[in-house]
Formats: structure tokens, sequence, C-alpha cells
């Protein structure tokens, strides 16, 4: 009996490990531009928030690859590659998926060519301050928000 009871505990041990190991992650890389101390944002089409422009890595893409098509498909904008250099990374509830669902933001900064421009995707691209409303943004927006503000990049 105590061998048994010793085996079910471990099992249920083993079993309640595995499920947080299952817990959903979305990957991403942003890209992170500040000029005149403002950060740019984005809100894509039928969306209620702002979010860091960038995305999600396709099959066999390097980040900066990755960035790179995604700034130009969101942007409209050029990065410049050899000026690509990491930020940070962001991790929190992921805006709109199920409680647990969690996005993993890997942060970049880059010089780009081109005028900014929203793309067919992105409904609205606006500069923020830290003065902006924390229900505009994501929750990783917010971390980066005020990451910025805390390095004293952004007002």
């Amino acid at each position: 009996a105590v061998r048994f009871r010793l085996l079910f505990t471990t099992l249920l041990l083993f079993s309640t490990c595995c499920e947080a190991l299952k817990m959903a992650y979305i990957d991403k890389l942003a890209l992170i531009l500040v000029t005149n101390r403002k950060q740019l944002v984005a809100r894509s089409r039928n969306k209620s928030v702002f979010f860091t422009p960038g995305g999600k890595r396709e099959d066999g893409e390097s980040d900066s690859q990755a960035l790179l098509r995604e700034c130009k498909e969101e942007l409209i904008i050029d990065l410049t590659p050899e000026t690509i250099r990491p930020y940070g990374v962001f991790q929190a509830q992921a805006f709109g998926k199920p409680e647990g669902t969690m996005v993993r933001m890997t942060c970049y900064t880059s010089d780009y060519s081109g005028e900014l421009q929203p793309s067919a995707e992105v409904e609205e691209l606006r500069w923020i301050d830290s003065t902006c409303p924390h229900n505009d943004l994501s929750v990783t927006g917010i971390m980066i928000l005020e990451d910025l503000k805390e390095k004293g990049l952004v007002d």
C-alpha cells in the first residue's frame, strides 16, 4: 500500500509538472522605435489596443530576417540590417488570448529607411510617451513603455 501511494503521488506530481509545461507561449519579435522621446506603436485593424510593431517568425527565419519582413509588411520601411540591436525580452499574459497564454516578445532597435506609414493590416500608428493611458496598450506594451521611461528614453 505504501509503494502504491508513493507511485500514485509520483505520477500525480509528474502530471502536474507536465501540465505546467504545456502552458501556451506566443513567441514574437518587436521593433522599438523612439524618436523625439516618443515610442512608435501600432493598432491593427479591428483591435482595440496598440502593440509594439513586429510579429512572428516564419519557418527557417532568423530574428533579423523576420523583423525585416514584419517591419516592411506593417510599417512599409526597410530596416538597416547592420544596425539591428537587441533591446530586451518581455513576457506577459497575451492580449485577447485564454488565461495562461503568454507572449514572449524579443525586442530590437534598428535604423531604417523609408517613410513610416501603416500598411493595409495596420489601422493606426501613434507616437506615445509615458502619459499614454495603459488601457490603450497590451500588457507587454505597458512593460516596454515603463522600461523606456525608466531608462530615460521617453518622456
